[in-house]
């Protein structure tokens, strides 16, 4: 019994770290932090939630920011009284399937934006034992006062070494900072890289795609290289059906589609790749982003390749004809295997070492 309830345990930890995931909560003022958050999610796969305040129209910079002052004043005066924070509109949000958590937010007279204060009063509680990373937009003044808001709202947070400081001539530049970022906090979760990476082309196209490391991304991984017809569906996506099923499991993503996704519509079997961005979507499980040609994939037509790159490791085969798997022979890179080849190659889809 006592064995029975550890494996259990084992279990639902294994779920619950497999479902670990990222939310990227912004408030925009300008345009600037809506730019970040956009620049953010297509270097990682993250759920995204933009604040709105619920009075719409203000202007926080009038008359020498009055108002903003206003707000931070009120704030300031009682930070433990939830009347002190402006009302912002409705979230439905439960942040207990997240471990992480990236909160990007302006800078109003060195201190956090006010709508952003008061997600955080609201919800602050509930990040306790998350990882915690912030990204701060401002036109010059340095970030240690939105810091300490943070730090006061999120109390029992586990913090990223650094935040990130992006000035507002620097938003330009934002995709590089991040990425140096993301190298420098060591951001990991179960929706990086799995190092398996993938070519899609056709006669004059081709995409290089890096794949998570979710069940359905190994299970396509695992059938190429393929040799499928290209469809095209509604006006931002390319679609295409493997031969056989894409399996997936209790690990699989659901969130924002920013172009470059790849992905896979459960309900019908295809997988999707995304050249406009689209909302997320049941069953639409997210397998990787492009990492090289995603200007090109609005262009992709007629028939396509799917193939491992070079350096990739997996089982691949032959996915145009699956009964032929069981008697041809492929080499690593998807050629078909010749008289007297040595080496590893691929046949009934398992590596076999010949002399």
């Amino acid at each position: 019994m006592k064995r029975l309830l550890f494996l259990t345990l084992l279990m639902a930890v294994a779920i619950a770290s497999a479902r670990a995931k990222t939310l990227v909560v912004y408030y925009s003022y300008t345009g600037n932090c809506k730019a970040i958050a956009h620049a953010l999610t297509q270097q990682i796969t993250a759920d995204v939630l933009e604040i709105q305040p619920a009075e719409k129209g203000l202007k926080y910079e009038a008359d020498n920011y009055a108002l903003g002052t206003q707000l931070l004043n009120t704030i300031n005066a009682n930070p433990d009284r939830a009347s002190s924070y402006p009302a912002i509109d409705p979230v439905n949000v439960s942040l207990s399937g997240y471990q992480n958590i990236i909160i990007i937010t302006p800078l109003w007279w060195s201190q956090m934006a006010a709508p952003m204060q008061t997600f955080l009063f609201n919800y602050g509680g509930q990040m306790a034992g998350k990882n915690i990373g912030l990204i701060v937009s401002s036109a010059s003044s340095g970030i240690s006062g939105v810091e300490a808001d943070c730090k006061r709202l999120v109390a029992q947070g586990k913090y990223y070494s650094k935040s990130l400081w992006i000035r507002s001539s620097q938003v330009g530049q934002a995709t590089s900072l991040i990425s140096e970022w993301l190298r420098q906090i060591n951001f990991t979760d179960n929706n990086t890289s799995s190092g398996m990476k993938i070519k899609v082309s056709d006669a004059t196209n081709t995409i290089t795609y890096e794949l998570n490391e979710t069940s359905a991304a190994k299970s396509l991984f695992e059938m190429l290289p393929l040799v499928v017809t290209v469809e095209n569906y509604s006006n931002n996506e390319k679609i295409f059906y493997p031969p056989t099923a894409v399996s997936y499991g209790a690990d699989c993503i659901e969130g924002d589609c920013p172009a470059g996704t790849l992905a896979l519509f459960s309900p019908w079997g295809n997988v999707v790749m995304f050249y406009g961005p689209a909302s997320r979507y049941s069953g639409l499980y997210i397998l990787g982003k492009a990492v090289n040609g995603a200007d090109k994939i609005s262009s992709l037509s007629g028939t396509i390749r799917i193939e491992a790159v070079g350096g990739s490791s997996g089982i691949q085969t032959m996915g145009m004809n699956h009964a032929d798997n069981a008697t041809k022979a492929y080499t690593l890179n998807g050629m078909t295997a010749q008289d007297g080849q040595t080496g590893v190659i691929i046949k009934g889809g398992k590596k076999i070492w010949v002399k």
